[in-house]
């Protein structure tokens, strides 16, 4: 089995009055993962610009977190040829590991928008690494940012 460690960013709306909003609040705009072997050793990488489609200007806190920028995203591609690719890339036999549920949820309601089938039809299996972090290292329930986490193990910063 292979780990699948997932990370997306996504834009939103800035008035919130597009119809869209309900289905989609959050539309990716970059599907990031790397592939862990059964030992834990990296074995592949995965990043992919998506075109907007849906929110095409950049919310003002989005851009300032993500340091992407709206000519940036032209260069993407559409949602569905990326999430093609990502799937087929991901391979057969993996479990995911997510930085908190968020990527998940958000993956789930960007696909049931473009029609496609759902990753599961029952709760998707993950590792929720904000969870063990915070459990198995701190000892405690309180959720941690992946910078603290970052900072905690002394990793660099890119």
């Amino acid at each position: 089995m292979n780990y699948i460690v997932l990370d997306l960013e996504w834009n939103q709306s800035n008035t919130g009055e597009e119809p869209e909003v309900r289905e989609m609040p959050f539309e990716i705009i970059d599907i990031g993962a790397i592939k862990l072997n059964s030992q834990k050793e990296m074995i592949d990488e995965f990043n992919q610009l998506v075109k907007p489609a849906v929110y095409l200007h950049m919310h003002k806190i989005t851009s300032k977190i993500i340091h992407l920028h709206m000519k940036d995203l032209q260069k993407g591609r559409p949602f569905l040829e990326v999430m093609g690719e990502f799937l087929s890339w991901c391979g057969e036999d993996y479990i995911f590991a997510t930085w908190g549920p968020l990527d998940l949820l958000e993956l789930q309601r960007n696909m049931k928008y473009y029609k496609l089938d759902p990753l599961s039809n029952s709760p998707i299996k993950f590792y929720d690494v904000q969870k063990l972090f915070s459990l198995g290292i701190m000892k405690d329930k309180i959720r941690k940012t992946l910078e603290f986490a970052i900072d905690y193990f002394e990793i660099e910063k890119y």
